[in-house]
């Protein structure tokens, strides 16, 4: 986009092209300065109050520079998804915000009334917007995910990003199952570095029938016995907290089909039904589930659950009880993987494809910014700008992550002293470990985040996805129902868009 000098410190009307919001001719009516004329920014959240501590923090250093910026960080109850209703709802109404916390799928959704502001002017502007440095030093992934929509341009910018992580406990760490399968680690005790690097393939076909054997043998000290399958009602080796993560992921680090959106038109697609690669996949993870019972009669253990057939209940919840040895689930809640453990717990990479490169999916909130269709709108996008830039600089964005478990959105925030320190695993232990390997994780996988297109609908095929997903993990006959439970699910996501 043409790098032009905005005109947002003239109160302006805002031109609609084609629903998208663009800058118009000022009207003459007087000057507002953002360095001295007062400017009041509505910024909607769901944080909970320990991120709205750290958030208040950050304004109060802010308005040090910009003491005439009031940034009104207005909670919201409920999720991410409240959030979005409230704000659709609440745009008929002339009741929203000049920013909130959205996910792009949400964008995609607000795009359709026309208020949301492409923010490619300000981030190019070359007296308020990044410098080359910024726009080199900010992760081009994330980045990217408020850029793949259905209208060309950058939409919203990352701000609380966070991945996954597996966390396990501590017990595994030196645990010899060779007498069970000698293949494992080459033979020689887990590690660290083995846990860590993981495939599909090898917990499918090695690690965890060594760990069922182990778990049941008197002789394995260390871990018989050790997952508690008498007081969780759910339990098994490995727990996922998300179904739909867990069918989107599977499905990049294979390179199969999930969805697609043509920048051109704007549409999206879907690919269900005939997706025979996802459908082997997901008989795969069918036999992970559905184990049925041993030669005596006993329910053998679950390979592998998750959130959506755990009565939704997330799988850390259990994790936590010793319910499972590996719990999946978002960096940005690695204080439900140790909350109330007892044990030691360690954080590291997920489960990769076999022969294919290391993908991990990229989420956490974005900001989306919106046209508030007053004279002083302009104005009060530039001042959120300005605070979204001063939010996320080198040091608020490593002070975010410390604080929160998120990961920061500039490589530069990896080399703060701050940051080096709280990502130190040497002499930790306890959450602090379990964090410091979170944040360490982050370093390794930066390059390997992705993110799937967000278009009208995209919100509903991940609603099916993980629909897919839980349906195909719990059926006892899944041949006979897999063509209808994709074929269905292709249905519903295209009645969204």
């Amino acid at each position: 986009m043409k790098n032009k000098k905005l005109k947002t410190l003239l109160p302006c009307c805002l031109l609609l092209i084609g629903g998208v919001s663009g800058l118009s001719a000022c009207d003459g009516s007087g000057k507002i300065d953002v360095n001295s004329d007062d400017i009041t920014v509505t910024f909607w959240v769901t944080f909970n109050d320990s991120y709205m501590q750290v958030i208040e923090n950050i304004i109060t250093m802010f308005n040090q520079d910009y003491p005439n910026i009031h940034i009104d960080v207005v909670k919201q109850s409920g999720s991410y998804s409240d959030l979005e209703t409230n704000i659709l709802q609440g745009i008929p109404a002339d009741n929203y915000p000049n920013m909130a916390l959205c996910y792009p799928d949400h964008v995609a959704d607000y795009l359709e009334t026309g208020r949301v502001v492409q923010m490619d002017d300000y981030m190019n502007d070359p007296e308020y917007g990044w410098t080359n440095e910024d726009l080199e030093d900010v992760f081009p992934n994330l980045l990217a995910s408020g850029q793949e929509l259905q209208v060309e341009g950058t939409w919203c910018l990352p701000f609380a990003a966070s991945s996954e992580a597996m966390f396990y406990n501590d017990v595994l760490i030196g645990l010899d199952l060779s007498s069970y399968d000698s293949s494992i680690n080459g033979g020689a005790a887990l590690s660290a570095d083995y846990l860590g690097s993981l495939t599909w393939e090898e917990l499918t076909n090695h690690l965890f029938p060594a760990l069922e054997k182990a778990n049941a043998d008197p002789s394995c000290t260390s871990l018989y016995g050790f997952i508690n399958t008498e007081s969780n009602d759910y339990s098994g080796i490995m727990g996922y907290d998300s179904d739909d993560n867990l069918y989107i992921t599977l499905a990049e680090q294979y390179g199969y089909e999930y969805t697609s959106v043509d920048t051109a038109t704007g549409k999206g697609s879907v690919n269900f039904a005939n997706n025979t690669n996802m459908k082997n996949l997901m008989k795969t993870f069918n036999g992970l589930y559905n184990r049925g019972t041993d030669e005596d009669g006993e329910d053998n253990l679950k390979y592998f659950t998750t959130e959506g057939t755990n009565g939704d209940n997330y799988t850390n919840s259990y994790f936590v009880n010793r319910g499972f040895l590996f719990s999946i689930g978002s960096t940005g809640g690695t204080h439900y993987q140790v909350e109330g453990n007892s044990d030691q717990v360690h954080a590291t990479r997920i489960p990769q494809a076999e022969g294919h490169d290391t993908k991990c999916i990229s989420q956490g909130p974005s900001i989306v910014f919106f046209d508030k269709r007053t004279d002083t709108a302009e104005a009060e996008t530039l001042a959120a700008w300005l605070f979204y830039k001063y939010l996320t600089n080198t040091q608020n964005t490593a002070y975010w992550g410390i604080e929160t478990g998120y990961m920061p959105i500039r490589e530069s925030a990896y080399y703060t002293d701050d940051w080096l320190d709280a990502s130190t695993v040497a002499g930790k232990s306890g959450e602090e470990l379990t964090f410091a390997e979170v944040y360490s994780l982050y370093s390794d996988i930066s390059s390997s985040l992705f993110t799937s297109p967000a278009f009208k609908g995209s919100s509903e095929c991940r609603n099916q996805a993980s629909s897919i997903m839980t349906q195909c993990l719990i059926a006892t006959d899944l041949d006979s129902t897999i063509d209808k439970i994709f074929s269905d699910a292709e249905n519903e996501a295209k009645l969204a868009m």
